[in-house]
């Protein structure tokens, strides 16, 4: 039997790419999903991914919040589109003691985050972290990115605004400060032109039969056809040899981030970030793979 990579998945719903990415995740043949954690971690959040899970027999995955029993609304009118009614729930623990759980049972665990950084930096202070971990956020400019890869609406950029990083960007400064043995970034000008159309949905139609994750986030794609940030990062940590990447340090300025040459700061940290997807179509492939 193939080895399945150990994925814990840190997670939000405000975007619908985190719930698709969830399904893609939860039955793709090479990896075993072992738990999820939400931030903030709301009941209706929580009730969300609960029913994907139901939906696709994974109801042994355990789920975190970041805020337990929070009963903030954050789940939109598609995910009720999607998946049909759905009950209010309570995670099973709080999201740092499911990732630490997670990484007492598979301590090679990779973390993908597709969140603020505000649930990995709980279990980073519980004085325990993934020693491979998938970051969604980050930008690498002009310094760092060859002119003939770049997207037209970033060139001349050195630093950029990411959403994920700036929703704790304390609690991202101090992660990428971490030695660690694998941490990459999946940088903002590399998802920006991960566009999944409906061309994409058709290659994997035949696929769908067998993967019962496949055939819902197919059903979300018909929804709604967008560009798939999450979904990038997690196919990346499933096979990262579908990107070009560079060794950096990244730093926040003035509210953007960006990234610096390693060679200047030997002392640092460094971590790979995203220059380039050279075959969209090929990198999508690996949904069904």
């Amino acid at each position: 039997m193939e080895h399945k990579l150990p994925f814990h998945f840190d997670m939000e719903t405000a975007d619908p790419d985190d719930s698709m990415t969830l399904a893609v995740l939860a039955t793709h043949p090479k990896v075993h999903l072992v738990s999820v954690s939400v931030h903030p971690g709301g009941t209706d959040q929580i009730g969300v991914v609960r029913r994907i899970l139901q939906i696709l027999d994974r109801e042994d995955v355990l789920i975190g919040a970041g805020t337990p029993k929070s009963i903030a609304s954050r789940v939109s009118g598609f995910h009720r589109d999607w998946i049909g009614k759905f009950e209010h729930s309570e995670a099973d623990d709080t999201a740092a003691n499911i990732m630490a759980e997670t990484l007492r049972q598979f301590p090679d665990c990779t973390l993908l985050s597709g969140a603020a950084l505000t649930n990995p930096h709980a279990l980073y202070e519980t004085g325990t972290f993934f020693d491979r971990w998938f970051c969604q956020g980050g930008f690498a400019g002009d310094n760092i990115v060859p002119k003939e890869y770049r997207l037209e609406k970033f060139d001349g950029k050195i630093t950029c605004p990411t959403f994920n990083l700036n929703g704790n960007p304390l609690a991202a400064e101090t992660l990428f400060s971490i030695p660690m043995s694998e941490r990459r970034m999946i940088s903002k000008n590399v998802c920006h032109a991960a566009i999944f159309t409906s061309a994409d949905a058709e290659l994997l139609i035949p696929f769908r039969s067998h993967n019962k994750g496949l055939s819902l986030f197919l059903k979300a794609v018909k929804i709604k056809e967008k560009a798939l940030h999450d979904t990038v990062a997690a196919l990346l940590a499933i096979d990262p040899s579908k990107a070009l990447w560079a060794e950096v340090v990244p730093y926040r300025r003035r509210g953007e981030w960006g990234c610096l040459e390693p060679e200047k700061y030997p002392d640092r940290p460094t971590s790979l970030i995203t220059t380039y997807i050279p075959d969209l179509t090929d990198l999508w492939m690996v949904i069904k793979s």
